[in-house]
């Protein structure tokens, strides 16, 4: 009873820990974010308000609007050269710790495999890979065009397969459409599955209990 408890609890703490790690950062990080800008932009415009009027005054709801005012002017920033640069740069400065390091990159990698990266992919795929009997999951990113598509006389896709337990990078692959198998579950329900090493499957997709999968 023991032995089959244990492993029992393991995967339920991994399986608790990969779902709410992204919220958890999220709310963290906003909670910080909210806190710096209403003890300084919010005092500050209250002591204008005081220039103003004679009499400080704090405003109810100043804080929530000024953060979202902050979030959206470093969002204009990061997106251009300038702001690319400058995140690079305090990346660098944050990596430089040993302490924080690893829980940055951490944190990195499950936001960015849980945010951006996922809005390039267009189906979730099984393909027969890295050898024959062998399948992976992998996510379309693209049509097979131009110079790839011409050195083949039937349609292709570009794949990506991602690794673990850094699931933001990984392989591309252009594989014949034929021998892709487009999988039901989305891109965040195949991320979750690559991220936890397997733990988190989705459980309401219809099983084939005859055999391995048959492509086309």
């Amino acid at each position: 009873m023991a032995n089959r408890l244990v492993p029992l609890l393991r995967n339920y703490f991994i399986t608790g820990l990969f779902v709410s790690l992204p919220l958890v950062v999220t709310i963290w990080v906003l909670w910080l974010v909210f806190r710096t800008v209403e003890s300084t932009l919010g005092a500050f415009l209250a002591w204008i308000i005081g220039l103003v009027t004679g009499e400080p005054r704090h405003i109810p709801g100043v804080g929530l609007v000024l953060t979202a005012v902050v979030l959206v002017l470093v969002g204009m920033v990061a997106t251009n050269v300038v702001g690319r640069r400058l995140v690079a740069a305090g990346e660098r400065i944050l990596l430089m710790f040993p302490v924080v390091r690893p829980l940055y990159t951490s944190i990195k990698q499950v936001i960015e495999a849980f945010g951006v990266k996922r809005s390039s992919f267009r189906e979730v795929v099984l393909l027969e890979y890295p050898r024959k009997g062998l399948y992976t999951i992998g996510f379309v990113t693209n049509e097979g065009r131009g110079e790839i598509a011409a050195h083949f006389s039937e349609p292709v896709k570009i794949v990506f397969v991602p690794t673990v337990p850094n699931p933001t990078s990984g392989f591309v692959i252009v594989a014949p459409e034929r021998e892709l198998i487009p999988l039901r579950m989305s891109t965040e329900e195949a991320f979750k599955l690559v991220l936890s090493g397997g733990v988190l499957v989705p459980e309401d997709m219809p099983s084939n209990a005859g055999g391995p999968p048959a492509a086309g």
